[in-house]
């Protein structure tokens, strides 16, 4: 008989209100029983015994969790009339969030503030809205917010949506934000793909400020993103000479027919050292950049599967046409000890 203690899983309960579009209120409570958190949602959680999706809860789906679980959630305290109230498991991906009020699910009352510039709403179309576009567009009618549109139509055909559908609001008198965002797109795509430069240029349209810029661009180097995808690879001490004495601009030749590449993963630093030692010779671990498809082109992975699992053997002879593909410079992320 098993008598280990169940693990705790954390959730959350957060009110909206709906004429911000914006949370007001949350509490976080954690679950030993999954089971009984599920018989309360009902027949909406029967398939997700994991209870991994967001549940949009009634009044007695409330109470009952409020006395179940002793949350002692009481919305109705802050007086607004217009409040929804959901239920999701809190998430644990490691991911750091930001020493600031990040503009995510805030975007109305921070422009109707004025501390919002510039806000973009991106999803496949049908359906021609996304969810809660007409609370925005009241603040439109009443000439408060600039709304635009822009439709792109898919090149091949797709299994659900037909394009791609793209709003943009800005409070009045910044409608030439919406003009620069897209110049900035433009000028990334005729530069071979996006990086931290571009990225804190959007940043600063969107309205945030120096410094918050400066710490999500800091983070996002350290983290791998803003160059298409993050890829490590183990290289010799030979190897890592060549790529010093290149400025970090390319990976080195090898001597052996296949180089051993796996997807960069930030969060996980001992299988990142645990990929370095699986090669005996090898001096350090690097990292380097390309868009996906590059690599999924070179390594013609199954149409369906377009990432099978890592590490992939990449042939050593198309190095130099891999090196033409990298987007930002070659770093080193851990080096071998050999104490």
């Amino acid at each position: 008989m098993n008598n280990a203690p169940l693990t705790p899983h954390q959730f959350i309960l957060e009110a909206v209100d709906r004429e911000r579009l914006c949370p007001v209120l949350q509490s976080i409570f954690k679950v030993t029983d999954l089971n009984a958190l599920q018989a309360i949602l009902g027949n909406e959680a029967a398939d997700d015994p994991d209870l991994l999706a967001t549940y949009w809860l009634e009044a007695s789906e409330l109470n009952a969790i409020n006395e179940q679980f002793h949350v002692g959630f009481q919305p109705e305290l802050l007086g607004l009339p217009n409040i929804d109230i959901s239920l999701f498991k809190q998430s644990h991906d490691g991911v750091s969030p930001p020493p600031y009020l990040a503009h995510t699910g805030y975007e109305l009352p921070l422009m109707l503030d004025g501390r919002k510039k510039l806000a973009k709403m991106s999803d496949g179309y049908p359906p021609w809205n996304f969810p809660g576009e007409e609370v925005f567009d009241r603040w439109v009618l009443e000439g408060r917010l600039h709304k635009e549109i822009t439709i792109e139509p898919f090149d091949r055909p797709h299994p659900r949506f037909e394009g791609l559908r793209t709003v943009y609001y800005t409070p009045k008198g910044e409608e030439w934000r919406i003009a620069a965002t897209k110049l900035i797109w433009r000028a990334a795509e005729a530069a071979g793909g996006w990086n931290e430069h571009f990225e804190r240029l959007v940043g600063m349209l969107f309205g945030y400020e120096d410094w918050q810029n400066d710490w999500w661009i800091e983070d996002g180097l350290k983290k791998g993103r803003f160059a298409g995808a993050a890829l490590c690879c183990p290289v010799d001490a030979a190897g890592l000479d060549w790529i010093e004495a290149s400025g970090f601009r390319a990976l080195p030749p090898i001597d052996k027919p296949n180089l051993a590449i796996m997807s960069f993963d930030w969060r996980d630093e001992a299988a990142m050292r645990s990929f370095m030692l699986e090669d005996d010779d090898s001096a350090a671990l690097v990292r380097f950049n390309v868009f996906g498809n590059v690599l999924r082109d070179m390594l013609d992975f199954p149409k369906n599967d377009p990432w099978p699992s890592a590490p992939w053997s990449f042939p050593g002879d198309r190095i130099p046409e891999l090196n033409r593909h990298l987007l930002r410079s070659v770093d080193v992320l851990h080096r071998r000890s050999r104490d």
